[in-house]
């Protein structure tokens, strides 16, 4: 009986020590991408991205199988302009924050695809934290965003 509620409050103290020594637990989910032609030369994912853990945690693009790189991007408009923006220091998510890349915002640029994206393919997607880490997340090719809740990955 001790070693039963020994092994079922061990995860809760592991949880509690990485959240104590600051080690980011974050969550990537609902990742998706639109159809694209490669010869167009690039195509997008979005995403939601919660940091659970205790620290801020910094997002620096990421890389894919798909494309060449991935770069974070930003829709914005400007004097009545919608104009796109590299974002090369990264997105900053907050200890509790959500950050989400969605159409006509934050956004995962794919630079250079290596062959057509097409409805009904999928592929990995890994982004790249400031901190050394990664998180990979499995993205879905679909013409609309997926129901909540369906495919994610955590670091």
């Amino acid at each position: 009986m001790r070693r039963r509620a020994l092994l079922i409050a061990l995860p809760c103290v592991l949880a509690e020590t990485a959240f104590a020594q600051g080690k980011p637990a974050v969550v990537a989910e609902n990742a998706w991408s639109r159809p694209a032609l490669a010869r167009i030369g690039t195509a997008v994912a979005y995403l939601s991205f919660r940091n659970e853990g205790g620290q801020p945690v910094r997002i620096l693009g990421g890389t894919t199988p798909v494309a060449e790189r991935v770069e974070i991007h930003e829709s914005v408009v400007e004097d009545g302009v919608a104009r796109m923006r590299p974002r090369p220091e990264g997105v900053a998510v907050p200890s509790g924050g959500v950050i989400r890349f969605e159409p006509n915002g934050l956004h995962l640029m794919l630079m250079k695809p290596h062959a057509d994206l097409k409805a009904g393919q999928h592929f990995t997607l890994t982004l790249n934290l400031e901190d050394g880490g990664t998180v990979a997340v499995p993205v879905q090719v679909t013409m609309r965003e997926p129901v909540a809740g369906h495919g994610g990955a955590s670091h």
